[in-house]
């Protein structure tokens, strides 16, 4: 354990120095790029369509979509940085003898460590224009984002796993998750959906996890309820079948790679 936690550390360095190699600026794209992200989604959905906030939270819509939209976006690349991680480090795993677990696990930690800073930035931002953050929750914030990274990297797994001996999820997993963007309710409440559609989607997992950081940090929600106890097993039962998954096959990598 001590040996793969210095290797870890080694690698997730790697890993967060590869996105600014060539790049004066990376560190300012890491912010700047997501919030021009939240400004084109805020103009057209809030401004084009006119979409507002739910009733019960007194802030402007740019507010209640980048509380949700950042954490996706650290979700979403964490899926696909892991997917590819196997076979970006093919090199690396035909020459070292490293614990090829540690090659996924530090590619969603990466993403989630790099985007939790422009996290920090978009709170203070909305704190300043829009709305006061309820700061004593930020320990449930935490633990939610704590089992969303959990979540991402049980899929991470799974995902790191298929596209060794499946190229096309490189081609796939994109469009999955613009559809399962849209399937989430970050761009619009789920008021405005018919009773039959909300049920539904109650079943997607992204959903949870959106409501709770809304009431979490305009609401002030800093107690686990039954529905971060969801979170819990969700999270760590897709972690156990996606580790078991890729301990199984990945002896088996190098010829595929």
């Amino acid at each position: 354990m001590i040996r793969e936690r210095g290797i870890f550390g080694q690698l997730l360095k790697r890993e967060i120095r590869s996105r600014f190699i060539g790049s004066a600026t990376g560190w300012i794209w890491l912010v700047v790029t997501p919030l021009l992200l939240l400004g084109v989604y805020a103009f057209v959905f809030g401004v084009i369509f006119r979409a507002r906030v739910p009733e019960g939270f007194e802030l402007p819509f740019w507010a209640w979509l980048a509380v949700a939209l950042w954490p996706w976006l650290a979700f979403s690349e964490g899926l696909q940085r892991a997917a590819a991680s196997i076979r970006q480090h093919a090199a690396l795993i035909s020459k070292v003898a490293v614990p090829r677990h540690l090659l996924v696990n530090t590619s969603v930690c990466a993403v989630f460590v790099l985007h939790a800073i422009g996290f920090v930035v978009v709170l203070l931002a909305v704190q300043g224009l829009a709305a006061d953050i309820q700061w004593l929750a930020v320990p449930y914030v935490l633990m939610i984002l704590a089992m969303l990274y959990v979540f991402a990297l049980g899929l991470g797994f799974f995902l790191a796993t298929v596209q060794v001996f499946v190229r096309d999820v490189e081609q796939l997993l994109p469009t999955a998750l613009m559809f399962w963007f849209f399937l989430t309710p970050i761009i619009y409440p789920i008021e405005l959906l018919p009773e039959g559609a909300r049920g539904l989607l109650a079943l997607n997992p992204m959903t949870w996890w959106v409501e709770e950081l809304r009431l979490a940090l305009f609401s002030g929600k800093s107690i686990p309820d039954q529905t971060f106890l969801f979170m819990v097993v969700v999270s760590f039962t897709c972690l156990l079948i996606g580790r078991a998954v890729f301990n199984r096959l990945s002896p088996h990598f190098e010829d595929f790679l």
